[in-house]
Parts: C-alpha cells; sequence; structure tokens
C-alpha cells in the first residue's frame, strides 16, 4: 500500500472553520492519521482475533485441519502486511529522527570542539595558582614550623626559671615571680600548638568561582598506560581494562610490570543551576 509522505502538519481551515487555533499535539496527530489511513488493516486484525477464538480446540478432522491451515496462512499474510505498512510509517520518523541528531550533533560538536581549548586554557591558569598557592603554603608551614620550635624552646626556659626560682623561694615576691614564669610557659606551649596545628594545616584545593555562580575545579582519577606488553602479568594480557581499572582503584596498585599507572586531573565546571 504506497502512501504519501506523513504529515502532522493539521489540514487547511475553510471558512467558518470552529477548529481550536492551537497546534494539534503530536502524538494525537500520529494517533489519528493511523488510525484513519490503516482503518481496514485495523478491522482486518479483530476480524482475525476473533477467528482466532472460534478455531475448535481440539481439532477434529481433515475438513477442520484443512480450514485451520488456511486461517493460519491468512493470519500470517496480514502480519506480514502490517510489518510493511509499519516499515513504511515508520520509515519517515526515522529520517525526520536523523535530521534532528545532524542538527543537534553538528552544533554541539563543533562547540564542544571550540570549549576545549577554552578549558585548557583555564586548566593551565588553575595550575599555574595552584603552583603559587603551594609554594606559599610551603612557606607558611616551613614558617610556623620555626614559630612552634621557638615557642616549645621559650616554654621550657619559662619552666626552668619557674622552677628554679619555687626551689629557692623564701618570700612571696619570690614565689609570685615563679608563677609569672610557669605561667609564661604554659603561653608559650598553647603558642606552640597553635603554630603547629598551623604547619599541619592541609592545602585546600584551588576553585576559581564565577561572577554568576559557576564554579571551576578538578577531579583526579588513577588510570594506566601499557608500557611493556610483554611484562604485563599474565591475568592482565587480555588488557581487560575494567579488570586492570579494579586493581587500580580499588585494590590500590600503584605497581604493575608493564604498565604506567598515574593520576590524571581532569578540570570540571559547575554551574549554579
Amino acid at each position: 500500500m504506497n502512501r504519501s509522505p506523513v504529515s502532522l502538519a493539521e489540514p487547511a481551515r475553510g471558512i467558518g472553520h470552529n477548529r481550536s487555533p492551537e497546534p494539534l499535539d503530536p502524538v494525537v496527530a500520529v494517533k489519528s492519521r493511523l488510525s484513519v489511513n490503516h482503518r481496514d488493516l485495523v478491522a482486518r486484525f479483530i476480524d482475525l482475533e476473533l477467528g482466532c477464538a472460534r478455531v475448535p480446540d481440539p481439532i477434529d478432522g481433515e475438513e477442520e485441519a484443512g480450514l485451520v491451515t488456511d486461517f493460519i496462512a491468512q493470519c500470517q499474510t496480514q502480519l506480514r502486511k502490517a510489518e510493511a505498512a509499519h516499515k513504511e510509517e515508520k520509515a519517515f520518523f526515522l529520517q525526520a529522527g536523523r535530521v534532528v541528531d545532524g542538527f543537534f550533533k553538528r552544533r554541539c560538536e563543533a562547540l564542544s570542539d571550540a570549549l576545549t581549548l577554552v578549558i585548557a586554557r583555564l586548566k593551565a591558569y588553575r595550575d599555574r595558582m595552584t603552583a603559587a598557592a603551594r609554594a606559599q603554603h610551603q612557606s607558611a608551614r616551613r614558617a610556623a614550623e620555626e614559630e612552634a620550635r621557638r615557642s616549645v624552646a621559650e616554654a621550657a626556659t619559662h619552666r626552668a626559671e619557674a622552677e628554679r626560682l619555687a626551689r629557692a623561694a623564701n618570700s612571696a615576691e619570690e614565689r609570685r615571680r615563679a608563677a609569672e614564669e610557669l605561667a609564661l610557659a604554659e603561653a608559650a606551649i598553647e603558642r606552640a600548638d597553635a603554630w603547629a596545628r598551623e604547619a599541619a594545616s592541609i592545602l585546600e584545593p584551588v576553585r576559581i568561582q564565577g561572577d554568576y555562580g559557576a564554579t571551576a575545579y578538578v577531579t583526579r582519577s588513577w588510570t594506566f598506560e601499557v608500557i611493556d606488553l610483554a611484562r604485563v602479568p599474565r591475568v592482565y594480557l587480555s588488557l581487560d581494562t575494567e579488570a586492570v581499572r579494579t586493581a587500580i582503584t580499588k585494590k590500590g596498585m600503584r605497581d604493575i610490570p608493564g604498565l604506567k599507572i598515574f593520576q590524571s586531573e581532569i578540570l570540571r565546571v559547575r554551574g549554579n543551576v
């Protein structure tokens, strides 16, 4: 059955029409078109389905068997007609789907290719900021460690003086001075603890904040590449990527002969929606 190409557009409206000005829902339009154009096909399906219910059970006799054979052939012919009609009807939508895919794919691929260079530039800037922050953090950590050592030494000096004064105290004034030295030692210990915490602080990852809520950050993951296939253990000779990845990420393996295992960084951007 040859039919004209499928059209989902509404037919032209004549004078005095009373149809709604809103466009038809495409799903409703397709269902309506199929129901109208294949009315005879549907009616034949219903007749054959009812005929299946009338087939004797059991089949008794050669005449009945012959009639059922003819009936099965009719049902099979109907199924082939329906399959052909189905293919013909769907051809338009398959072609339209490819057009839609191509329309968006071309533009998405072009923008993605252009965006790759932009992301690389932002990643390079973030790497520079990370290197500067790391250098500053290391310098601050060394200074904090030095201050912590100085405070510990200061605390030891004050404590030793407090103990000396306490042993030799013969007056209230000497006992007061011993108490002051002990308080100075305790204060120095508190400063040493604070500097030690500062020295042990962890450098926070560098994040880039946009003016409208977007955030750029880096994620890290362990990956690998084959360096010498001959040295790869037998269990990995099939180069089962998932098996190797499981060994690296879940089992924490960092040394597999023939493989270079390393962390890769990917810059990601999260919007405010």
